[in-house]
């Protein structure tokens, strides 16, 4: 039986006021189980596990009260130095998508759950003066494993999210301004079900390569990233999610590499919307090619939700059509706009260089496009300034063939009008004329012209009517490097 029908019959028998605990369900492991032992029996061995509003002053699965589960998180939040790691990094994993994804659907599945997670990592990055990286992972079930692809759906969820994000972080004032920040990356994963189905489709495509920028479960859950905290959703599917992620971790890692602290936090869905509760699932009929070789440019200063959403698409156009021992060559082309172009922006002072730019985008393509080595630097070389110009560049090689350059840029074009071989452009929907512009440089020299991808601007538009003024002109103000510019300086003079 699929983990989705499992899951809608614990929900349909949840709704008729079944206790969890005399839930039966059929079809998994071939017999009919009860859901908190099929849930508990996934998982071989003992994980640190507690929930903050079910299981206060109850002993554990370790006979570990709350307050002692408490003490030994934050154990483990001081000793994160011995490890080698330098941040705060958590996981949450959120389960399917809603069958048609708005932002009211999408706030509606959601947003608690994130809100309070978002709550209690900008406690900790404010405790520990360092910001808290929070891997937000939700099932895709658009493989983009396949020739073509639906964009747009894939842009749709990506932006919902990070606009839901961005909105919860303004009504709880996290933000860089009060030293809570919270660094918030959304990763994609091959919903298990229909990964079982594509298997039929393509049966050499479903065991993942080590780059992304969609994985399988079983890759998310075995990579090497030293998550110190898993959270999950306190309800039927976020359970079995958790559990299904924690089992296929169990059979990787012994205990050499140390417990996992594992919170669950209450999911207090709203109602579904009425455009959600009889929605079938919808797809955009138009699909996009992939490319072998794909650009984008910016700024890029303080990278904030918009770059992360026009950077996630960037890494989705490229093609992942990969068969197993055959490397197909690949590019990614970053334009980072040079220090010399910026000299007038306001709040010049706080303006982050070009070296510091560039290592922020390549941290987030590299915690995007390969799950396994998030915190090693691929075979890259250094910043160096090509010959007969004053541009500078940053090499990454990846596996399977793949190469990422940062280059900077001193005009609109960069290098889309001097590499041939770049065949797409990832831009936002505000430099819609300098796609245009572009291909008109090209066409010029009687070049193909750029396959444009458009992206969404975040903004206010879709925000919940009921959100306070305060939170609204916050929320477009974290979209904006010159208001992050701004805050920096405020926090600064106090």
């Amino acid at each position: 039986m699929a983990i989705g029908s499992i899951v809608e019959d614990i929900v349909a028998m949840l709704s008729k006021g079944s206790p969890l605990d005399d839930i039966e369900v059929g079809g998994l492991e071939g017999a009919s189980t009860r859901i908190s032992s099929c849930c508990h029996s996934l998982v071989s061995e003992p994980y640190i596990s507690w929930r903050d509003d079910a299981f206060q002053g109850e002993q554990g699965e370790q006979g570990m009260s709350y307050a002692q589960h408490q003490r030994t998180s934050d154990a483990q939040s001081q000793n994160m130095s011995s490890t080698g790691v330098s941040q705060p990094l958590w996981l949450l994993l959120l389960p399917s998508p809603p069958r048609k994804v708005t932002a009211s659907t999408i706030k509606s599945l959601y947003a608690s759950t994130i809100s309070q997670v978002l709550q209690k990592a900008a406690d900790v990055s404010s405790a520990f003066s360092s910001v808290t990286i929070l891997d937000i992972a939700i099932p895709c079930d658009e493989s983009i494993a396949l020739e073509s692809f639906h964009y747009s759906d894939l842009q749709n969820l990506l932006g919902q999210l990070y606009r839901l994000i961005c909105l919860l972080c303004a009504e709880n004032s996290i933000d860089v301004q009060y030293g809570n920040d919270v660094d918030v990356r959304v990763l994609l994963f091959k919903d298990p079900d229909n990964e079982a189905r594509l298997k039929d489709r393509v049966p050499a495509l479903v065991d993942d390569p080590s780059t992304g920028p969609i994985v399988s479960l079983r890759r998310l859950a075995c990579c090497g990233r030293p998550w110190q905290r898993v959270c999950s959703m306190d309800d039927a599917e976020g359970e079995i999610l958790l559990q299904l992620f924690l089992r296929l971790r169990n059979e990787t890692f012994d205990n050499s590499r140390g417990k996992i602290v594992v919170e669950r936090f209450a999911s207090k869905r709203s109602s579904p919307a009425s455009e959600n509760a009889t929605a079938s699932a919808t797809h955009d009929q138009v699909t996009r090619a992939h490319h072998d070789a794909v650009a984008v440019g910016g700024t890029f200063d303080h990278l904030h939700a918009g770059h992360k959403l026009l950077l996630s698409m960037t890494a989705l156009v490229l093609n992942t059509n990969i068969q197993p021992g055959v490397e197909v060559e690949r590019s990614l082309t970053v334009g980072i706009t040079g220090d010399k172009l910026l000299e007038n922006k306001k709040y010049r002072e706080h303006l982050q260089d070009w070296h510091q730019r560039q290592a922020a985008v390549q941290s987030f393509l590299l915690a995007f496009l390969i799950v396994d080595q998030p915190l090693q630097n691929p075979s890259s070389s250094k910043a160096e300034k090509n010959e007969g110009s004053h541009e500078r560049t940053v090499t990454n090689i990846l596996p399977l063939g793949l190469t990422i350059e940062y280059v900077e840029i001193f005009d609109a074009f960069g290098p889309t009008i001097t590499k041939e071989s770049i065949s797409a452009l990832v831009l936002s929907g505000e430099t819609r004329a300098g796609g245009k512009a572009v291909n008109e440089k090209r066409a010029a020299k009687q070049w193909t012209a750029l396959d444009i991808f458009e992206v969404d601007v975040l903004d206010s538009a879709t925000v919940d009517a009921a959100t306070s003024d305060h939170a609204r002109d916050d929320f477009q103000n974290k979209l904006s490097s010159t208001e992050i510019r701004r805050r920096l300086a405020k926090r600064l003079t106090g």
